[in-house]
């Protein structure tokens, strides 16, 4: 009786451990989603206590701070009823200085003139408190509480203000405590309950008939291998006790078919012996093959290797020999066209022949389009050379882009055209500056030159992703989608029909080059002919990202 009272209480108690252990855990887990639920329900419940009060704050701020405190400190105590965990508010400028803090309601006005100026108590706070976005602070383990910086915008998107929200934990954690409490009585119950009932089951219905199956085992043990188990049962023990009997029975005969299964087993070893064997033999013939087939397929890797090579080196020199004839063409050309150019005003001066002087005109602008070309072809081949190297520095968006457009003033006035800087002067970039000014002259060029009369260029910036945004919007002549798919092609040009002799279609290509050379982005929009364009410039505000491409 003392063995079977061993067993009774080797299974209760792993059983009962577990139970508790099960409920123990599965409690706690309830407790910390309901907490970690009751947690984000106190923190938006916050924000949106933020949200919507800030307005209300300032503008009682507003009216009430300097001219009627007491009537402003009473509008503060009972906003701040509306939430119990708002333990604590201050009104702050973009600069971290506190213009009010919800003390005051109990100490009194704080003077600015006699007291030294409030800043808020870390550099992080500051930052915060100059942010439009609103921002939450992390925990305070000491205080058990966090921030909310609110931020007040005003209706044209100034910002002036920030509230700051201390919000306490101290509601929720007694609440936990509440929950814990709860659990532990509970557990205590459902313990005891479930000890004494798993004992009363295990002894009834497990450990009796194991002492009949013991019992039948020793007997099996001295050779009576008829003994028969009487258990009645219909469940796992009972099935136990058949299969028992069955086993004492079919035990002589389960011998002697072991003893001609391993007979078997020993012929069946002895041929898979030998079949491995030789299969051994025709694998060694096929990895010799497979060896073969390898080194020819190395031999061919190798010499598509030397082929790329060679390709690579005759492409490489090529490029170059390109760039070398681009350079030495452009100086040979440039060279006769200083003195064609110089001459022929000369010329037309003294001709009186007006059909001569036509021919002169008609002369002078052919060899213009020749030296335009001429430069803007050497100004592609220097932008394409690896050896070109840009010297980068930080410039703000809204005066380098002034001052080229007051650069243009002329062209402007010349077909009567209104362009509007709405740059953001906050923006900065990271460029060459000197390819900078080319890039944004040759695009506003572009746009003068297919702007109607009496035309609109808009000049627009917005920051994402880090980078900087530029837009050059038009109301001249439009693209399709052909004309947008090509625009930045070398030597293409959009109206055909114009015969432009000013144009070398090389201006857009050049700005893309530059472009890239920043690692920025490039790229043009229009809702179709007639209906102007938007050219669009993508660039790195941070140095970081500047990556030389050549």
């Amino acid at each position: 009786m003392r063995n079977f009272l061993s067993i009774k209480i080797k299974l209760i108690l792993p059983i009962l451990l577990i139970l508790v252990l099960v409920f123990s855990v599965s409690s706690l887990v309830i407790i910390q989603r309901e907490y970690t639920s009751a947690k984000e329900s106190l923190i938006q419940g916050s924000e949106s206590y933020a949200s919507l009060s800030v307005s209300e704050i300032i503008r009682n701020f507003d009216i009430y701070y300097e001219s009627g405190f007491y009537k402003f400190i009473e509008i503060i105590d009972e906003t701040l009823t509306l939430n119990d965990n708002i333990i604590k508010t201050q009104i702050v400028n973009v600069n971290g200085i506190i213009l009010f803090d919800s003390d005051e309601i109990n100490d009194g006005k704080y003077d600015d003139e006699i007291n030294q100026v409030r800043y808020l108590e870390n550099p992080d706070l500051i930052s915060k408190a100059g942010l439009s976005i609103p921002s939450i602070g992390e925990i305070e383990e000491e205080t058990n509480s966090f921030n909310i910086m609110q931020p007040y915008i005003e209706e044209w998107g100034r910002h002036d203000y920030s509230v700051r929200f201390i919000v306490s934990l101290n509601n929720l954690n007694e609440m936990t405590i509440e929950m814990y409490t709860t659990v532990i009585i509970y557990s205590s119950g459902f313990t005891l309950i479930s000890f004494f009932l798993i004992l009363f089951l295990i002894s009834q219905f497990i450990t009796s008939p194991i002492g009949k199956l013991r019992k039948g085992v020793i007997k099996m043990r001295d050779g009576d291998l008829g003994f028969k188990v009487k258990i009645n049962s219909k469940d796992e023990i009972g099935d136990l006790a058949n299969t028992f009997n069955t086993m004492s029975k079919d035990l002589k005969k389960s011998r002697i078919e072991l003893e001609d299964y391993s007979k078997n087993l020993e012929i069946q070893v002895r041929d898979r012996t030998k079949e491995l064997h030789d299969k051994s033999k025709n694998l060694g013939l096929t990895n010799k093959e497979l060896k073969k087939a390898q080194n020819k397929l190395n031999e061919m890797n190798k010499y598509l290797e030397e082929k790329v090579m060679e390709r690579t080196l005759e492409v490489e020199t090529l490029l170059k020999q390109k760039n070398d004839f681009i350079n030495q063409l452009g100086h040979d050309l440039k060279t006769p066209l200083g003195p064609l150019i110089n001459l022929i005003p000369l010329l037309k001066k003294k001709e009186q022949n007006p059909k001569k002087k036509e021919i002169l005109d008609v002369l002078h602008q052919d060899v213009e389009y020749m030296k335009n070309l001429v430069v803007n072809t050497l100004e592609l081949a220097r932008l394409n050379s690896p050896k070109t190297k840009f010297s980068f520095e930080k410039i703000n968006l809204k005066k380098d882009i002034e001052k080229i457009i007051n650069n243009k003033k002329i062209i402007f006035d010349k077909k009567n055209i209104l362009i509007e800087n709405k740059i953001n002067h906050d923006h900065y970039v990271i460029v060459d500056k000197q390819e900078f000014e080319v890039l944004i002259t040759n695009l506003i060029d572009n746009s003068v030159k297919y702007n109607n009369e009496n035309g609109k260029i808009i000049l627009k910036s917005k920051e994402e992703n880090n980078l900087i945004t530029i837009s050059i919007i038009d109301t001249g002549i439009g693209l399709n989608n052909k004309q947008i798919k090509n625009i930045f092609d070398e030597f293409y040009k959009a109206d055909q029909s114009r015969h432009d002799i000013e144009s070398s279609g090389l201006g857009l290509s050049i700005c893309k080059r530059i472009v890239e050379k920043h690692n920025g982005k490039i790229w043009a929009e229009s809702a179709g002919l007639g209906k102007g364009s938007i050219f669009y410039i993508s660039l790195p505000k941070d140095k970081n990202q500047i990556k030389f491409i050549s």
